[in-house]
């Protein structure tokens, strides 16, 4: 593996089954992930994008093995973590960690912010001794910009934005090398999510670190990652570096979603024209035949409704799945 790839994934597959009946038989299956493939380079951020449903979280989870990956591979600094036993994938998961989306429902409303942060020290044998700790507590929240003199107080007393400083320093506690950061200012308010996305920035610089930016606001994908990848029903549609997928998309999905961004500009918004897509995204449960755009497509033909695309080298740097492109 290219020793600046520090995450691959390869035909990534995570199926839940759907169980019935008073025995609880499996009678179908929901297809959250159905075959992505992906790499992402030392000291990026590659962003993930889609609508709800289309298995951007999944993926993120089955990559940290949070989730038990169906089949596929996913290899962390030249390690399959797909093969390796739990405990071996406990002591990788010291380098790679989580911040989570909510941060009302992700911190122990129990435990003082202190003892949320100190926790992946202790579980991992980090700090020596107690008076090392509480150091590294300290460096820690002033990372991210916490009061240390807040450590003793409980996750109820701080606002949303803090909430997520927490969340953020608990996941920086083991130096990791790889961060999932699962939609991480989409429970905030419009005036925090800057701030929240800034430190996420100085941080990759400060610490060297690589991150997954999971989101579906594509303007604050833009303005954080370094490259851009689009999903679909659990599909990867398309990939390429930020500036070239917004500034010249090729899937008729993206397309579709990049003219969903308001521009500040009202005459330019007025005479933009917008791609409405018809109806709702199939279900993962029963996906059609072909390609996974084809029933909202506006530009499908036939052979898209029987062939499923391959996920291909369009131009350098740009993957695309389109047999019209």
């Amino acid at each position: 593996m290219n020793e600046n790839v520090l995450v691959r994934v390869k035909d990534l597959k995570m199926h839940f089954p759907i169980r019935a009946g008073i025995l609880k038989r499996t009678v179908g299956v929901v297809r959250a992930v159905d075959g992505v493939s992906f790499d992402i380079l030392r000291g990026e951020t590659l962003g993930l994008v889609g609508e709800s449903g289309c298995g951007k979280t999944t993926t993120g989870r089955a990559i940290l093995r949070l989730y038990e990956p169906t089949s596929g591979e996913v290899n962390f600094r030249g390690n399959d973590l797909a093969s390796e036993s739990a405990e071996e994938v406990r002591r990788t998961r010291r380098h790679m960690q989580m911040i989570f989306q909510d941060p009302y429902a992700s911190l122990n409303p129990q435990m003082r912010v202190g003892e949320i942060i100190a926790r992946p020290l202790r579980v991992h044998k980090l700090a020596s001794n107690a008076r090392e700790e509480k150091e590294m507590v300290a460096d820690i929240m002033q990372k991210v910009g916490l009061n240390v003199n807040f450590r003793d107080r409980f996750p109820h007393e701080f606002s949303g934005g803090q909430r997520q400083r927490i969340g953020i320093a608990r996941a920086l506690a083991t130096s990791p090398d790889f961060i999932v950061c699962d939609e991480p200012i989409s429970a905030l308010d419009v005036s925090i999510q800057a701030q929240i996305i800034n430190l996420l920035e100085q941080l990759r610089e400060d610490l060297g670190l690589t991150y997954l930016f999971i989101a579906h606001d594509l303007s604050m994908v833009r303005y954080l990652s370094t490259r851009v990848g689009v999903m679909y029903l659990g599909k990867m549609m398309e990939m390429s570096s930020a500036d070239e997928l917004y500034d010249s998309p090729l899937h008729p999905y993206t397309k579709a979603l990049l003219s969903a961004i308001p521009i500040p500009d009202p005459p330019l918004e007025r005479r933009r024209q917008r791609t409405l897509l018809a109806g709702d995204p199939p279900s993962p449960a029963n996906p059609p035949a072909g390609c996974r755009f084809s029933t909202r497509c506006p530009i499908a033909v036939e052979h898209c409704r029987k062939v499923e695309p391959e996920f291909r080298l369009a131009t350098e740097g740009h993957w695309v799945a389109c047999h019209l492109v």
